[in-house]
């Protein structure tokens, strides 16, 4: 039987997606104008709850048991409504792994955004993912054997396909998108700092005239 102990120097980390899928209704019976479905799983749509214990969801106080909790997947509220409010969702871990509980924040995001000289097509969902990790620094050692069990397939696909949006061609292409940008940056700013010396040489010098005019007069 595995103990308490922790696991000096071992570091695991679990990808999960959350967020919300909207689609505006088309025949109402009520103020309400969106169907909408928030949600906690795996990247890959894989199962993650060999290590989540429980999860819940805190909604607007508006809505009639405002704090939805669940003990097993599908880790997800579908409501309908209006307006788009602050989400909490909240990650429990098994009692073995003394872990605290992690809170992850999202709007929720009803309509889709804005599109000069473009409609949004009737029926299309408003996706509104995030893509995030769960570290866990020297988890214990039967939290440890949980995290390590066999879940199944690949946490993070290759390619992205269908409603799977990240992938690790994806995260490929955004660190490059990222470097260019933290060069083209860096540019700016060396040229910036070019126009701050050649600034502060030019008041130099008409610092120095100023006092070269007052002093003959």
């Amino acid at each position: 039987m595995k103990s308490g102990k922790r696991m000096k120097g071992v570091v695991i980390s679990k990808p999960i997606m959350y967020g919300n899928i909207a689609t505006e209704l088309l025949s109402r019976k009520t103020d309400h104008t969106h169907k909408w479905t928030v949600f906690l799983r795996g990247p890959n749509g894989q199962d993650i709850s060999y290590f989540i214990h429980k999860v819940e969801f805190k909604l607007h106080e508006t809505f009639v048991n405002n704090n939805r909790a669940f003990k097993g997947p599908p880790y997800e509220v579908t409501e309908t409504g209006w307006g788009e409010f602050e989400i909490i969702t909240k990650i429990y871990f098994p009692p073995a792994s003394g872990e605290k509980p992690i809170s992850l924040y999202h709007m929720l995001k009803l309509y889709p955004p804005d599109a000069p000289g473009q409609s949004w097509p009737k029926g299309k969902p408003v996706n509104n993912f995030f893509y995030d990790e769960l570290i866990f620094s020297e988890p214990t050692e039967e939290f440890f054997e949980m995290l390590t069990k066999d879940a199944g397939g690949p946490e993070i696909p290759l390619k992205a396909s269908g409603n799977q949006v990240f992938s690790l061609e994806a995260e490929v292409a955004e660190c490059k998108r990222l470097e260019t940008a933290a060069v083209q940056v860096t540019g700016k700013h060396d040229e910036y700092k070019d126009r701050v010396r050649t600034a502060e040489a030019e008041l130099a010098i008409l610092r120095r005239d100023i006092a070269a005019l007052e002093s003959a007069s």
